[in-house]
Parts: C-alpha cells; structure tokens; sequence
C-alpha cells in the first residue's frame, strides 16, 4: 500500500513518525500533501495581500500614478506576491531535502517527508505573525517571536538586526524537529547533525537579511 506522511501527527509524535519513517521503504500522497502546503502558502500570501501586509512599496506609489495606474500596480503586486506564496513554498520544501540529502546518506522521499512537518511550522509562523502586522504594524524586523527585537535594544547597525530578525522561535522547533528525525533516520553522528542543522539555518538567515537589508525599489 505504501506509508502515509501524516502531517500533523509529524508534528505531535516526531519519536513515532521518525521509527515508521525509517521502517518505511514506499511512499503514497506525498505530492498531493507537497501540493496542500503549497496551496495553503499562495492563500496565506493572498491574505496578507488583503489586509495589506508587506505593501508599503505599494503604497509609496499612492500619490505618483494615476487612480487606475495604482489600482493596476496594486492588482499586479498581490498576484505577485501569491506567485511568491508558491514559490516559498517549493523552495522550503524541495532545497532544504536536496542540501541534507547530499550530506546525511537518507533517503530523498524520507527527506521531503520530513521537510513538509518544517513547511507547516514555517506556515503556522506566517499565521500567527499576520494579527501582530495588521494590529500593531509590526514589522519583520520587530517580529516578536524573533531576535531582532532584543537586538535592536544593542544596536543599530540595520544589517545585525535584519540577520538576527530572521533567527526566530519557529526557525528554533524547525531545527529540533529536524534533528530528531535525522537522529533516527541517518547513522551519521549527532554533533555532525546539528552542526549541518544550525549551519543550514544560519546561512539562511544571512541570506534573507542581506535581501531584506537591500531597497531593492532604490536600485530599480
């Protein structure tokens, strides 16, 4: 019949799910949980996109065009940012397994597997940050479930705080889920395990603070 990643029992039972994850040699539904997540994303994107999370570039634009100019520009950026929903959600789901896959000798689908229970923790975050934005105007670098909210009390270098703002609590449960599944899953050593983990996450993080740090509409 073959094994069906339960998703959100990933979550509860990670001990459970990673022993009947490593038994497992066949796989059913795997696509169509990889193409849920992703539906839920492009929703999510279209939520925020309503309420007006993330548009201040949009805005900007408010008294330089035209009405119907700023309503076509705002129409393009929310199905912009839906598009994006789609592809964050590949890129979370499908780069990460490829990276360990290469490191930590595991199976790729048992890697996909446990890469959907990381998408729903990366989803539950996007959720839960979405009332602090549209009620207090909290912006990502002031994400209260992140770093860069202490850090901004020690400085004001903007690229320190951008970087540790993407170092959050979610990002945290994402690495212990992981670890504990490559635990049981791969037969390379713990220390090797989460140094890979934190390593991964940390040029992650680099990266998407190097993004947001640069005004990309300056350069345009």
């Amino acid at each position: 019949m073959g094994y069906r990643v339960p998703l959100f029992r990933g979550l509860r039972e990670p001990y459970i799910i990673s022993h009947q994850l490593r038994k497992e040699e066949s796989f059913v539904g795997l696509w169509k949980r990889i193409l849920l997540l992703v539906a839920v994303s492009m929703a999510i994107m279209g939520f925020s996109v309503y309420f007006g999370i993330g548009s201040e570039i949009v805005s900007k634009s408010l008294t330089d065009l035209a009405r119907s100019d700023y309503e076509a520009y705002k129409t393009l950026f929310g199905a912009g940012q839906i598009v994006w929903g789609l592809i964050w959600a590949l890129l979370v789901i499908f780069i990460p397994s490829l990276f360990f896959w290469t490191l930590i000798d595991v199976e790729y689908r048992k890697l996909l597997s446990v890469q959907l229970f990381v998408t729903i923790i990366f989803l539950i975050e996007k959720v839960v940050n979405i009332p602090f934005s549209i009620f207090l105007g909290v912006g990502t670098e002031s994400n209260i479930f992140s770093l860069g909210i202490i850090v901004q009390s020690l400085t004001s270098i903007e690229l320190i705080i951008h970087f540790f703002a993407n170092i959050t609590l979610f990002q945290i449960w994402a690495v212990i889920i992981q670890y504990i599944y490559f635990r049981r899953l791969s037969e390379k050593s713990p220390r090797f395990l989460l140094f890979t983990l934190i390593g991964f996450y940390l040029f992650v993080a680099m990266v998407s603070s190097l993004l947001s740090y640069i005004k990309f509409e300056n350069i345009i």
